[in-house]
């Protein structure tokens, strides 16, 4: 009974709205379900309404009428919808897809002999009446638009009614296309009228639907997932936008591709799987960090909901900092950055994380030989909040004593711990509200008085408001931070200290999007970041230490940018992207003042429908530089703002290239070049850290990057995946003014990541639905290094001769990966999944190169040197992958 009873209030909350409607002389409901519409239906005329088969049905209905007239209305809508209708013994039935026979045909019981009558109206299947042949009307007769419109809608997925990204909505009359954005969300204009509109992406299924468009409106898309023959194959979403958008040198991933590319010791990786992607290189293995084309690391945006995250990496960049299992696509922007993006000049990785079924509890359990996951989600409350929370934690240290003796690693202690968690509530049809938090810690020792740990922190909350005309509208407000600490000279009580520094960022973001008729999308906004940056604090550790406490002064900034952009796309053959971003940096507490406005242009022609010419060119600015002294990003790299002294990075990028679908088979070749400038580099001797005078240290410089980037990417089929070839140079020349002795001479020399050649692969090949084999192959040129080349004798002392900065080059980097996924049985009563892979990382056992040292025996001897691998022999591992 009391179930009953909170069945019954809930039922009437939910119908106040629609009474208080059908209590006026006229009755409107916008935008609603059938079983909705049918609740009015009841109460406007007081008859008895059954309706069945409504559920499975996406549309949504308006109907606005006088009391007297709205049955008649909202029964002619339905029927339109694919609903039959028939009234008996004072009962309206309505079915979908269904023929109703209310009266039995005469000889019905002569052909069939005597057989018991059955109450109730009987139904006949329709086999011409399907899903896919009904027509939805959006808008109304009284709205009826002039000859184009603007319609939009939700694409969600059907089981768990997440959103879904990336899904290609494309109109067969006009030829007018859409993608859903990361809320699943579509908006494009349409001519009035009947149009057939076309739902695809992987890995759906395809839908078609015809369409009556009188006026603006909506649409919601439920799509399920496509279970298919092996040799399918299909257009994919990618090869959609190849050819249909203005934008270039954007890779958008999958979160079950990601899981498909073989990492070190199984954990699924999405840093990994960008590393896969042309113009996307590191320095070596285990390094933390990537460069985009040339750039450095600290010139790459990395937002995980909408939050930055300085240092994206666990275990010394064996691991990232973002759990696989929470990912609902990443994006990489290598160039036509959006408009709505700055403060940093090479690239934006753009990560977001799922809403959470909501439909029932769901997660998944993961166990490897270095870390463990867990993720959990469901409805909070029904149809209104879900949540979703995720945590990693590691036990890596029977790893490290693994590792060679020479390699700085062996014999460490290692641990990271990370937790996500996030909730959605629907406020209503038009408004979320979402709360996300992310907290990383990551703590090792490689000699027992030295000990070092840095954290990571992000919290924002979001609104999304949706507008009447379907244009949109999100706030966000958030915190970042990162900090990092070092514990040093434990086993020497009295010089026992702590180094601290930390990076501080509040953020406000409001962005609207809004359609226009004639095929214009646009896109504005302003941002604002508050920055707080501690250089660096020493203090001592223990009552016996006697370091004494100091702390470098606070950096302080304010940045605000005003941004607006218009997509434009007037037919299947043209389309231009352009933007202009006017950002402002204020330093706290010194009188710098910058001001930059930012371009973004990009262009395509579409030759054939599956050849396309893109061409674009943008500028961006950062106001952050981070300092290191090694070729591998560490802990001990210091942020520090633009100033005084130190002027922020600028720069700007011109690419183009062509785009070919055929035979299943993406194919491009981008070509850019880029100039940066006001990047820093260091005298030689500088000390970084705890520097009151840094500035006077620094050095800056201009950098030169150009490339070349083929691609050839397959899609669908029991063979998918991508191989690629980029030619690349990245050049750095000195051009600080009052130093006497610029480094190399003044002329150009190659930055630590610069690798002329690297080619890659990333497949997947399919030998059944549960089994697969995925292969990972990665070789690029040798990086650069300085060498000492002899010595001479200065102020009565010996020193050393070094070459020209960057001149010689490590051996060439060579690394083959293999994995074999055994995926869940396709039993979907089963209450868990469990799938396995089983790899070897570095097949081949290559002595890839970390570091190199240098020795001598006597002061008279030429130094020789020595090279150091992490990873220098096949690394087996298994991984279990339990879902729920």
């Amino acid at each position: 009974m009391r179930r009953i009873s909170c069945f019954l209030i809930l039922l009437l909350s939910a119908l106040i709205p629609f009474i208080a409607r059908a209590q006026s002389d006229t009755v409107r409901v916008r935008m609603v379900s059938a079983d909705s519409l049918v609740q009015v239906m009841r109460m406007a005329s007081g008859s008895s309404i059954y309706i069945a088969q409504a559920k499975q049905d996406p549309a949504v209905y308006t109907v606005s009428a006088p009391r007297h007239q709205f049955l008649s209305l909202a029964l002619r809508k339905l029927k339109e919808g694919g609903y039959t209708a028939a009234e008996w013994n004072g009962t309206l039935f309505i079915v979908r897809e269904k023929a109703i026979v209310s009266s039995l045909p005469s000889g019905w019981f002569a052909s069939y002999g005597h057989q018991e009558e059955k109450a109730g109206p009987q139904l006949e299947e329709n086999l011409s009446a399907t899903y896919l042949n009904k027509v939805y009307e959006i808008g109304t007769e009284r709205s009826r638009a002039g000859k184009s419109a603007v319609i939009h809608g939700y694409v969600r997925d059907r089981s768990t009614m997440e959103p879904l990204v990336g899904i290609t909505v494309s109109d067969d009359k006009s030829g007018s296309y859409a993608m859903t954005d990361k809320y699943g969300f579509w908006r494009m204009s349409v001519p009035t009228g009947d149009n057939h509109l076309h739902f695809s992406g992987y890995p759906m299924e395809e839908i078609h639907l015809d369409v009556r468009v009188f006026g603006e409106g909506g649409l919601d898309v439920e799509m399920s997932e496509k279970v298919v023959a092996l040799k399918a194959a299909s257009i994919s979403a990618e090869s959609l936008s190849l050819h249909r958008t203005a934008s270039m040198g954007v890779e958008k991933i999958q979160a079950d591709r990601i899981r498909k590319i073989p990492t070190a010791f199984g954990e699924a990786d999405v840093i990994k799987a960008v590393l896969s992607l042309p113009g996307v290189q590191s320095v070596g293995e285990a390094s933390s960090g990537f460069n985009v084309r040339g750039g450095s690391v600290d010139q790459n945006l990395i937002l995980y909901n909408e939050g930055t995250v300085f240092n994206p990496n666990h275990l010394f960049g064996i691991l990232s900092s973002f759990n696989a299992d929470l990912l609902s696509e990443t994006e990489l922007y290598k160039s036509s950055i959006p408009a709505e993006y700055g403060g940093r000049i090479s690239s934006v990785l753009d990560l977001r994380t799922r809403e959470g079924n909501a439909k029932k509890l769901s997660g998944s359990l993961g166990l490897g030989l270095l870390t463990s996951r867990l993720h959990l989600e469901g409805p909070l409350v029904k149809d209104r909040t879900t949540f979703l929370l995720g945590a990693r934690t590691t036990y890596s240290n029977w790893m490290l004593k693994l590792l060679p003796p020479n390699s700085n690693y062996h014999g460490g202690k290692t641990s990271f711990q990370d937790v996500n968690a996030s909730v959605t509530h629907k406020l209503d049809g038009k408004n979320v509200i979402q709360a996300y938090g992310y907290w990383s810690r990551d703590a090792f020792s490689f000699e027992s008085d030295t000990t070092f740990r840095y954290f990571n922190l992000n919290a924002s909350l979001k609104w999304r408001h949706m507008m009447d005309s379907g244009n949109s509208m999100e706030m966000s407000a958030g915190y970042d931070s990162y900090n990092s600490r070092v514990d040093a000279d434990l086993n020497y009580p009295y010089g026992a200290y702590r180094y601290q520094h930390a990076v501080g960022q509040a953020f406000l973001k409001l962005k609207f999007r809004s359609s226009l008729s004639g095929g214009h999308s646009l896109s504005y906004g302003l941002q604002g970041n508050l920055l707080n940056f501690l250089s660096g604090r020493m203090s001592p550790l223990g009552e016996a230490s006697g370091i004494k406490e100091r702390q470098l002064p606070l950096q302080q900034g304010a940045e605000a940018a005003l941004y607006l952009s218009d997509s434009w796309a007037p037919n299947e053959r043209f389309a231009l992207d352009g933007g202009v971003r006017l950002g402002l940096f204020k330093g706290i507490g010194n009188t710098s003042f910058y001001m930059m406005p930012e371009l973004r242009l990009s262009a395509k022609y579409s030759i054939t429908q599956n050849l396309t010419l893109k061409a674009g060119v943008n500028s961006l600015r950062q106001n952050m530089h981070m300092l290191t002294n090694s070729s591998t990003v560490s802990p001990m790299d210091l942020w520090v703002l633009a100033s005084d002294r130190i002027r922020p990075q600028d720069g700007w990028q011109a690419a183009t290239g062509i785009y070919w679908t055929a035979a299943g088979l993406d194919i491009s070749l981008e070509g850019y070049y880029k100039r940066g400038y006001n990047s820093l580099d260091y005298r030689s001797g500088a000390m970084l850290a705890m520097n009151e005078n840094l500035a006077a240290d620094l050095l800056t410089t201009t950098g030169r990057y150009y490339g070349a980037e083929l691609m050839v990417r397959k899609t669908t089929g029991r063979l998918n995946g991508w191989i690629s070839y980029t030619f690349s140079r990245s050049q750095m020349k000195e051009t600080q003014a009052d130093d006497p002795y610029p480094i190399n001479g003044g002329n150009w020399y190659n930055t630590p990541h610069d690798k002329p050649h690297t080619l890659k692969l990333a497949a997947n090949y399919k030998f059944t639905h549960r089994y697969s084999l995925s292969v990972n192959l990665d070789y690029s040129t040798g990086r650069p290094i300085t060498i000492p080349i002899g010595y001479y004798q200065y102020g009565g002392k010996m020193r050393l001769a070094y070459s020209a900065r960057n001149m010689y080059r490590v051996p060439d980097y060579f690394r083959l990966d293999m994995a074999v996924n055994i995926e869940p049985s396709h039993y979907l009563k089963k209450l868990t999944h469990m799938s396995v892979t089983i790899g070897v990382y570095n097949v081949t056992g290559r002595k890839n190169v970390y570091s190199v040292f240098f020795s001598s025996p006597d002061m008279f001897s030429l130094p020789s040197g020595h090279m150091v691998s992490v990873f220098a022999t096949p690394v087996p591992y298994v991984n279990l992958n339990l879902k729920f």
